[in-house]
C-alpha cells in the first residue's frame, strides 16, 4: 500500500511518518517544501521516499500522485499558527486553501486516469467552529471562523466536502483541536512552556515562564493519539466526512504551566507579557470526539502530563545539562 504524506518533515508528519513505518506492508512517500531542512525526519532517511514540492504549485503536485500512484494521503503541510495568519493572510489563504485544491484536483485526475483514486484525508481545524459555547462544538456546529487561519481552513474544509459530493473523491475531513507533543514548535504553548522549563533545568534561565493570557482554556491531544486518529479514519469507512478530534477535555493555559511543574519539579513565578497575547484567539475551545469513536473505536491514550513530560525532555536533550 502506498501512502502520501503531505509535509511529511513538519511536527504532525515526522509523528505520521513514524506511525506509518510502524505498519507492515507500507510503502511511504512524502512531500516537503523545496531546499527547506528536513531534521524533523532525519532519523528515517532511506526509509521514506521524498518528493520537494511547493504544495500550492499544483502541476508539481500532480506529477507526485502521477509518479506515486498512492492509496492513501494525509494533508499535513499548511500555515498552522494563527498570529501568522495575521500578519500575512494572503500567504495563509494560498498555502492552505489552494495547497489543498492541489491535493483535492490531484485526487480526482488520479481517479479519472486510473479509476482507483486514493483515500484522502484533508486537515481541517477545530477554529472554524468560532465563538465558545457552554457545551462542546459537534461536527454538526455550525461553522462560523474569527480569524484568517479558521477562515483559511473552514474553506477548504467546505472545498473538501464539495469534491466529495460533486467529484466523487474519497475525502474525510478531520478538525482536529489544539495538539501538543516532541518537537512541535515553540510558537505554540505548550512547546515554549516546555522549552522555557528545560532553560531553567539546564541553569541557563531564572524560574520564570513568560505566558500570554494563561486563563485561555484549550482541548490538547497528544500529537501519537492524533496521527493514530488519522489512520484510523482512512481506513474506516462510516459514511461520515467529517470528524472532531480531541480529548474530550479542557485545561487552561495556567494549568498547563502547573503540571509542567509537577513533571520537572521544578518551581516556577508567572511572567504575563502583553506580547506574547495573540489576538484573535477564542477563551474557549472545546469539542466532543463522539463521532469519530462511534465510527472507529478511537480514543486518546496518551494522558497531558506525559505529553508534557516527553515535551520537556525533547527539550531538555536539545538545550543540555549543566556542565
Amino acid at each position: 500500500m502506498r501512502v502520501l504524506v503531505t509535509g511529511i518533515d513538519g511536527f504532525v508528519g515526522s509523528h505520521a511518518a513514524e506511525y506509518l513505518l510502524g505498519i507492515e506492508g507500507i510503502e511511504l512517500h512524502g512531500t516537503h517544501f523545496p531546499r527547506q531542512k528536513t531534521g524533523n525526519i532525519d532519523h528515517l532517511r532511506g526509509r521514506v521516499a521524498l518528493h520537494e514540492a511547493d504544495i500550492v504549485d499544483a502541476d508539481a503536485i500532480r506529477g507526485i500522485f502521477r509518479d506515486v500512484r498512492p492509496d492513501k494521503v494525509v494533508h499535513l503541510a499548511g500555515q498552522a499558527f494563527v498570529p501568522t495568519a495575521l500578519r500575512d493572510p494572503l500567504g495563509t489563504f494560498s498555502v492552505n486553501i489552494m495547497g489543498g485544491v492541489a491535493i483535492l484536483d490531484a485526487a480526482r485526475r488520479q481517479a479519472e486516469d486510473t479509476g482507483a483514486g486514493p483515500d484522502l484525508l484533508l486537515v481541517s481545524s477545530g477554529e472554524v467552529y468560532g465563538k465558545p459555547r457552554m457545551e462542546p462544538f459537534t461536527e454538526e456546529s455550525p461553522v462560523r471562523p474569527e480569524n484568517p487561519y479558521a477562515a483559511s481552513k473552514a474553506s477548504v474544509d467546505l472545498i473538501g466536502q464539495e469534491y466529495r459530493r460533486t467529484f466523487g473523491v474519497r475525502v474525510s475531513v478531520v478538525r482536529p483541536f489544539n495538539h501538543a507533543g516532541p518537537r512541535q514548535s515553540p510558537v505554540f504553548v505548550c512547546s515554549d512552556f516546555g522549552r522555557q522549563f528545560a532553560l531553567i533545568a539546564a541553569g541557563k534561565s531564572e524560574p520564570v515562564i513568560r505566558a500570554g493570557n494563561i486563563d485561555a482554556r484549550r482541548d490538547f491531544t497528544d500529537v501519537r493519539d492524533v496521527v493514530r486518529a488519522y489512520w484510523a479514519i482512512l481506513t474506516h469507512h462510516s459514511g461520515h466526512t467529517v470528524f472532531n478530534l480531541c480529548s474530550g477535555h479542557v485545561v487552561a493555559i495556567s494549568e498547563i504551566i502547573g503540571i509542567f511543574q509537577k513533571v520537572t519539579g521544578i518551581r516556577v513565578t508567572v511572567q504575563n507579557e502583553a506580547s506574547r497575547t495573540r489576538g484573535g484567539d477564542a477563551p474557549l475551545i472545546a469539542g466532543s470526539y463522539a463521532r469519530l469513536h462511534e465510527a472507529t473505536g478511537w480514543v486518546p491514550e496518551i494522558p497531558l502530563d506525559q505529553t508534557l513530560a516527553d515535551v520537556f525532555e525533547y527539550w531538555t536533550a536539545g538545550i543540555g545539562r549543566p556542565g
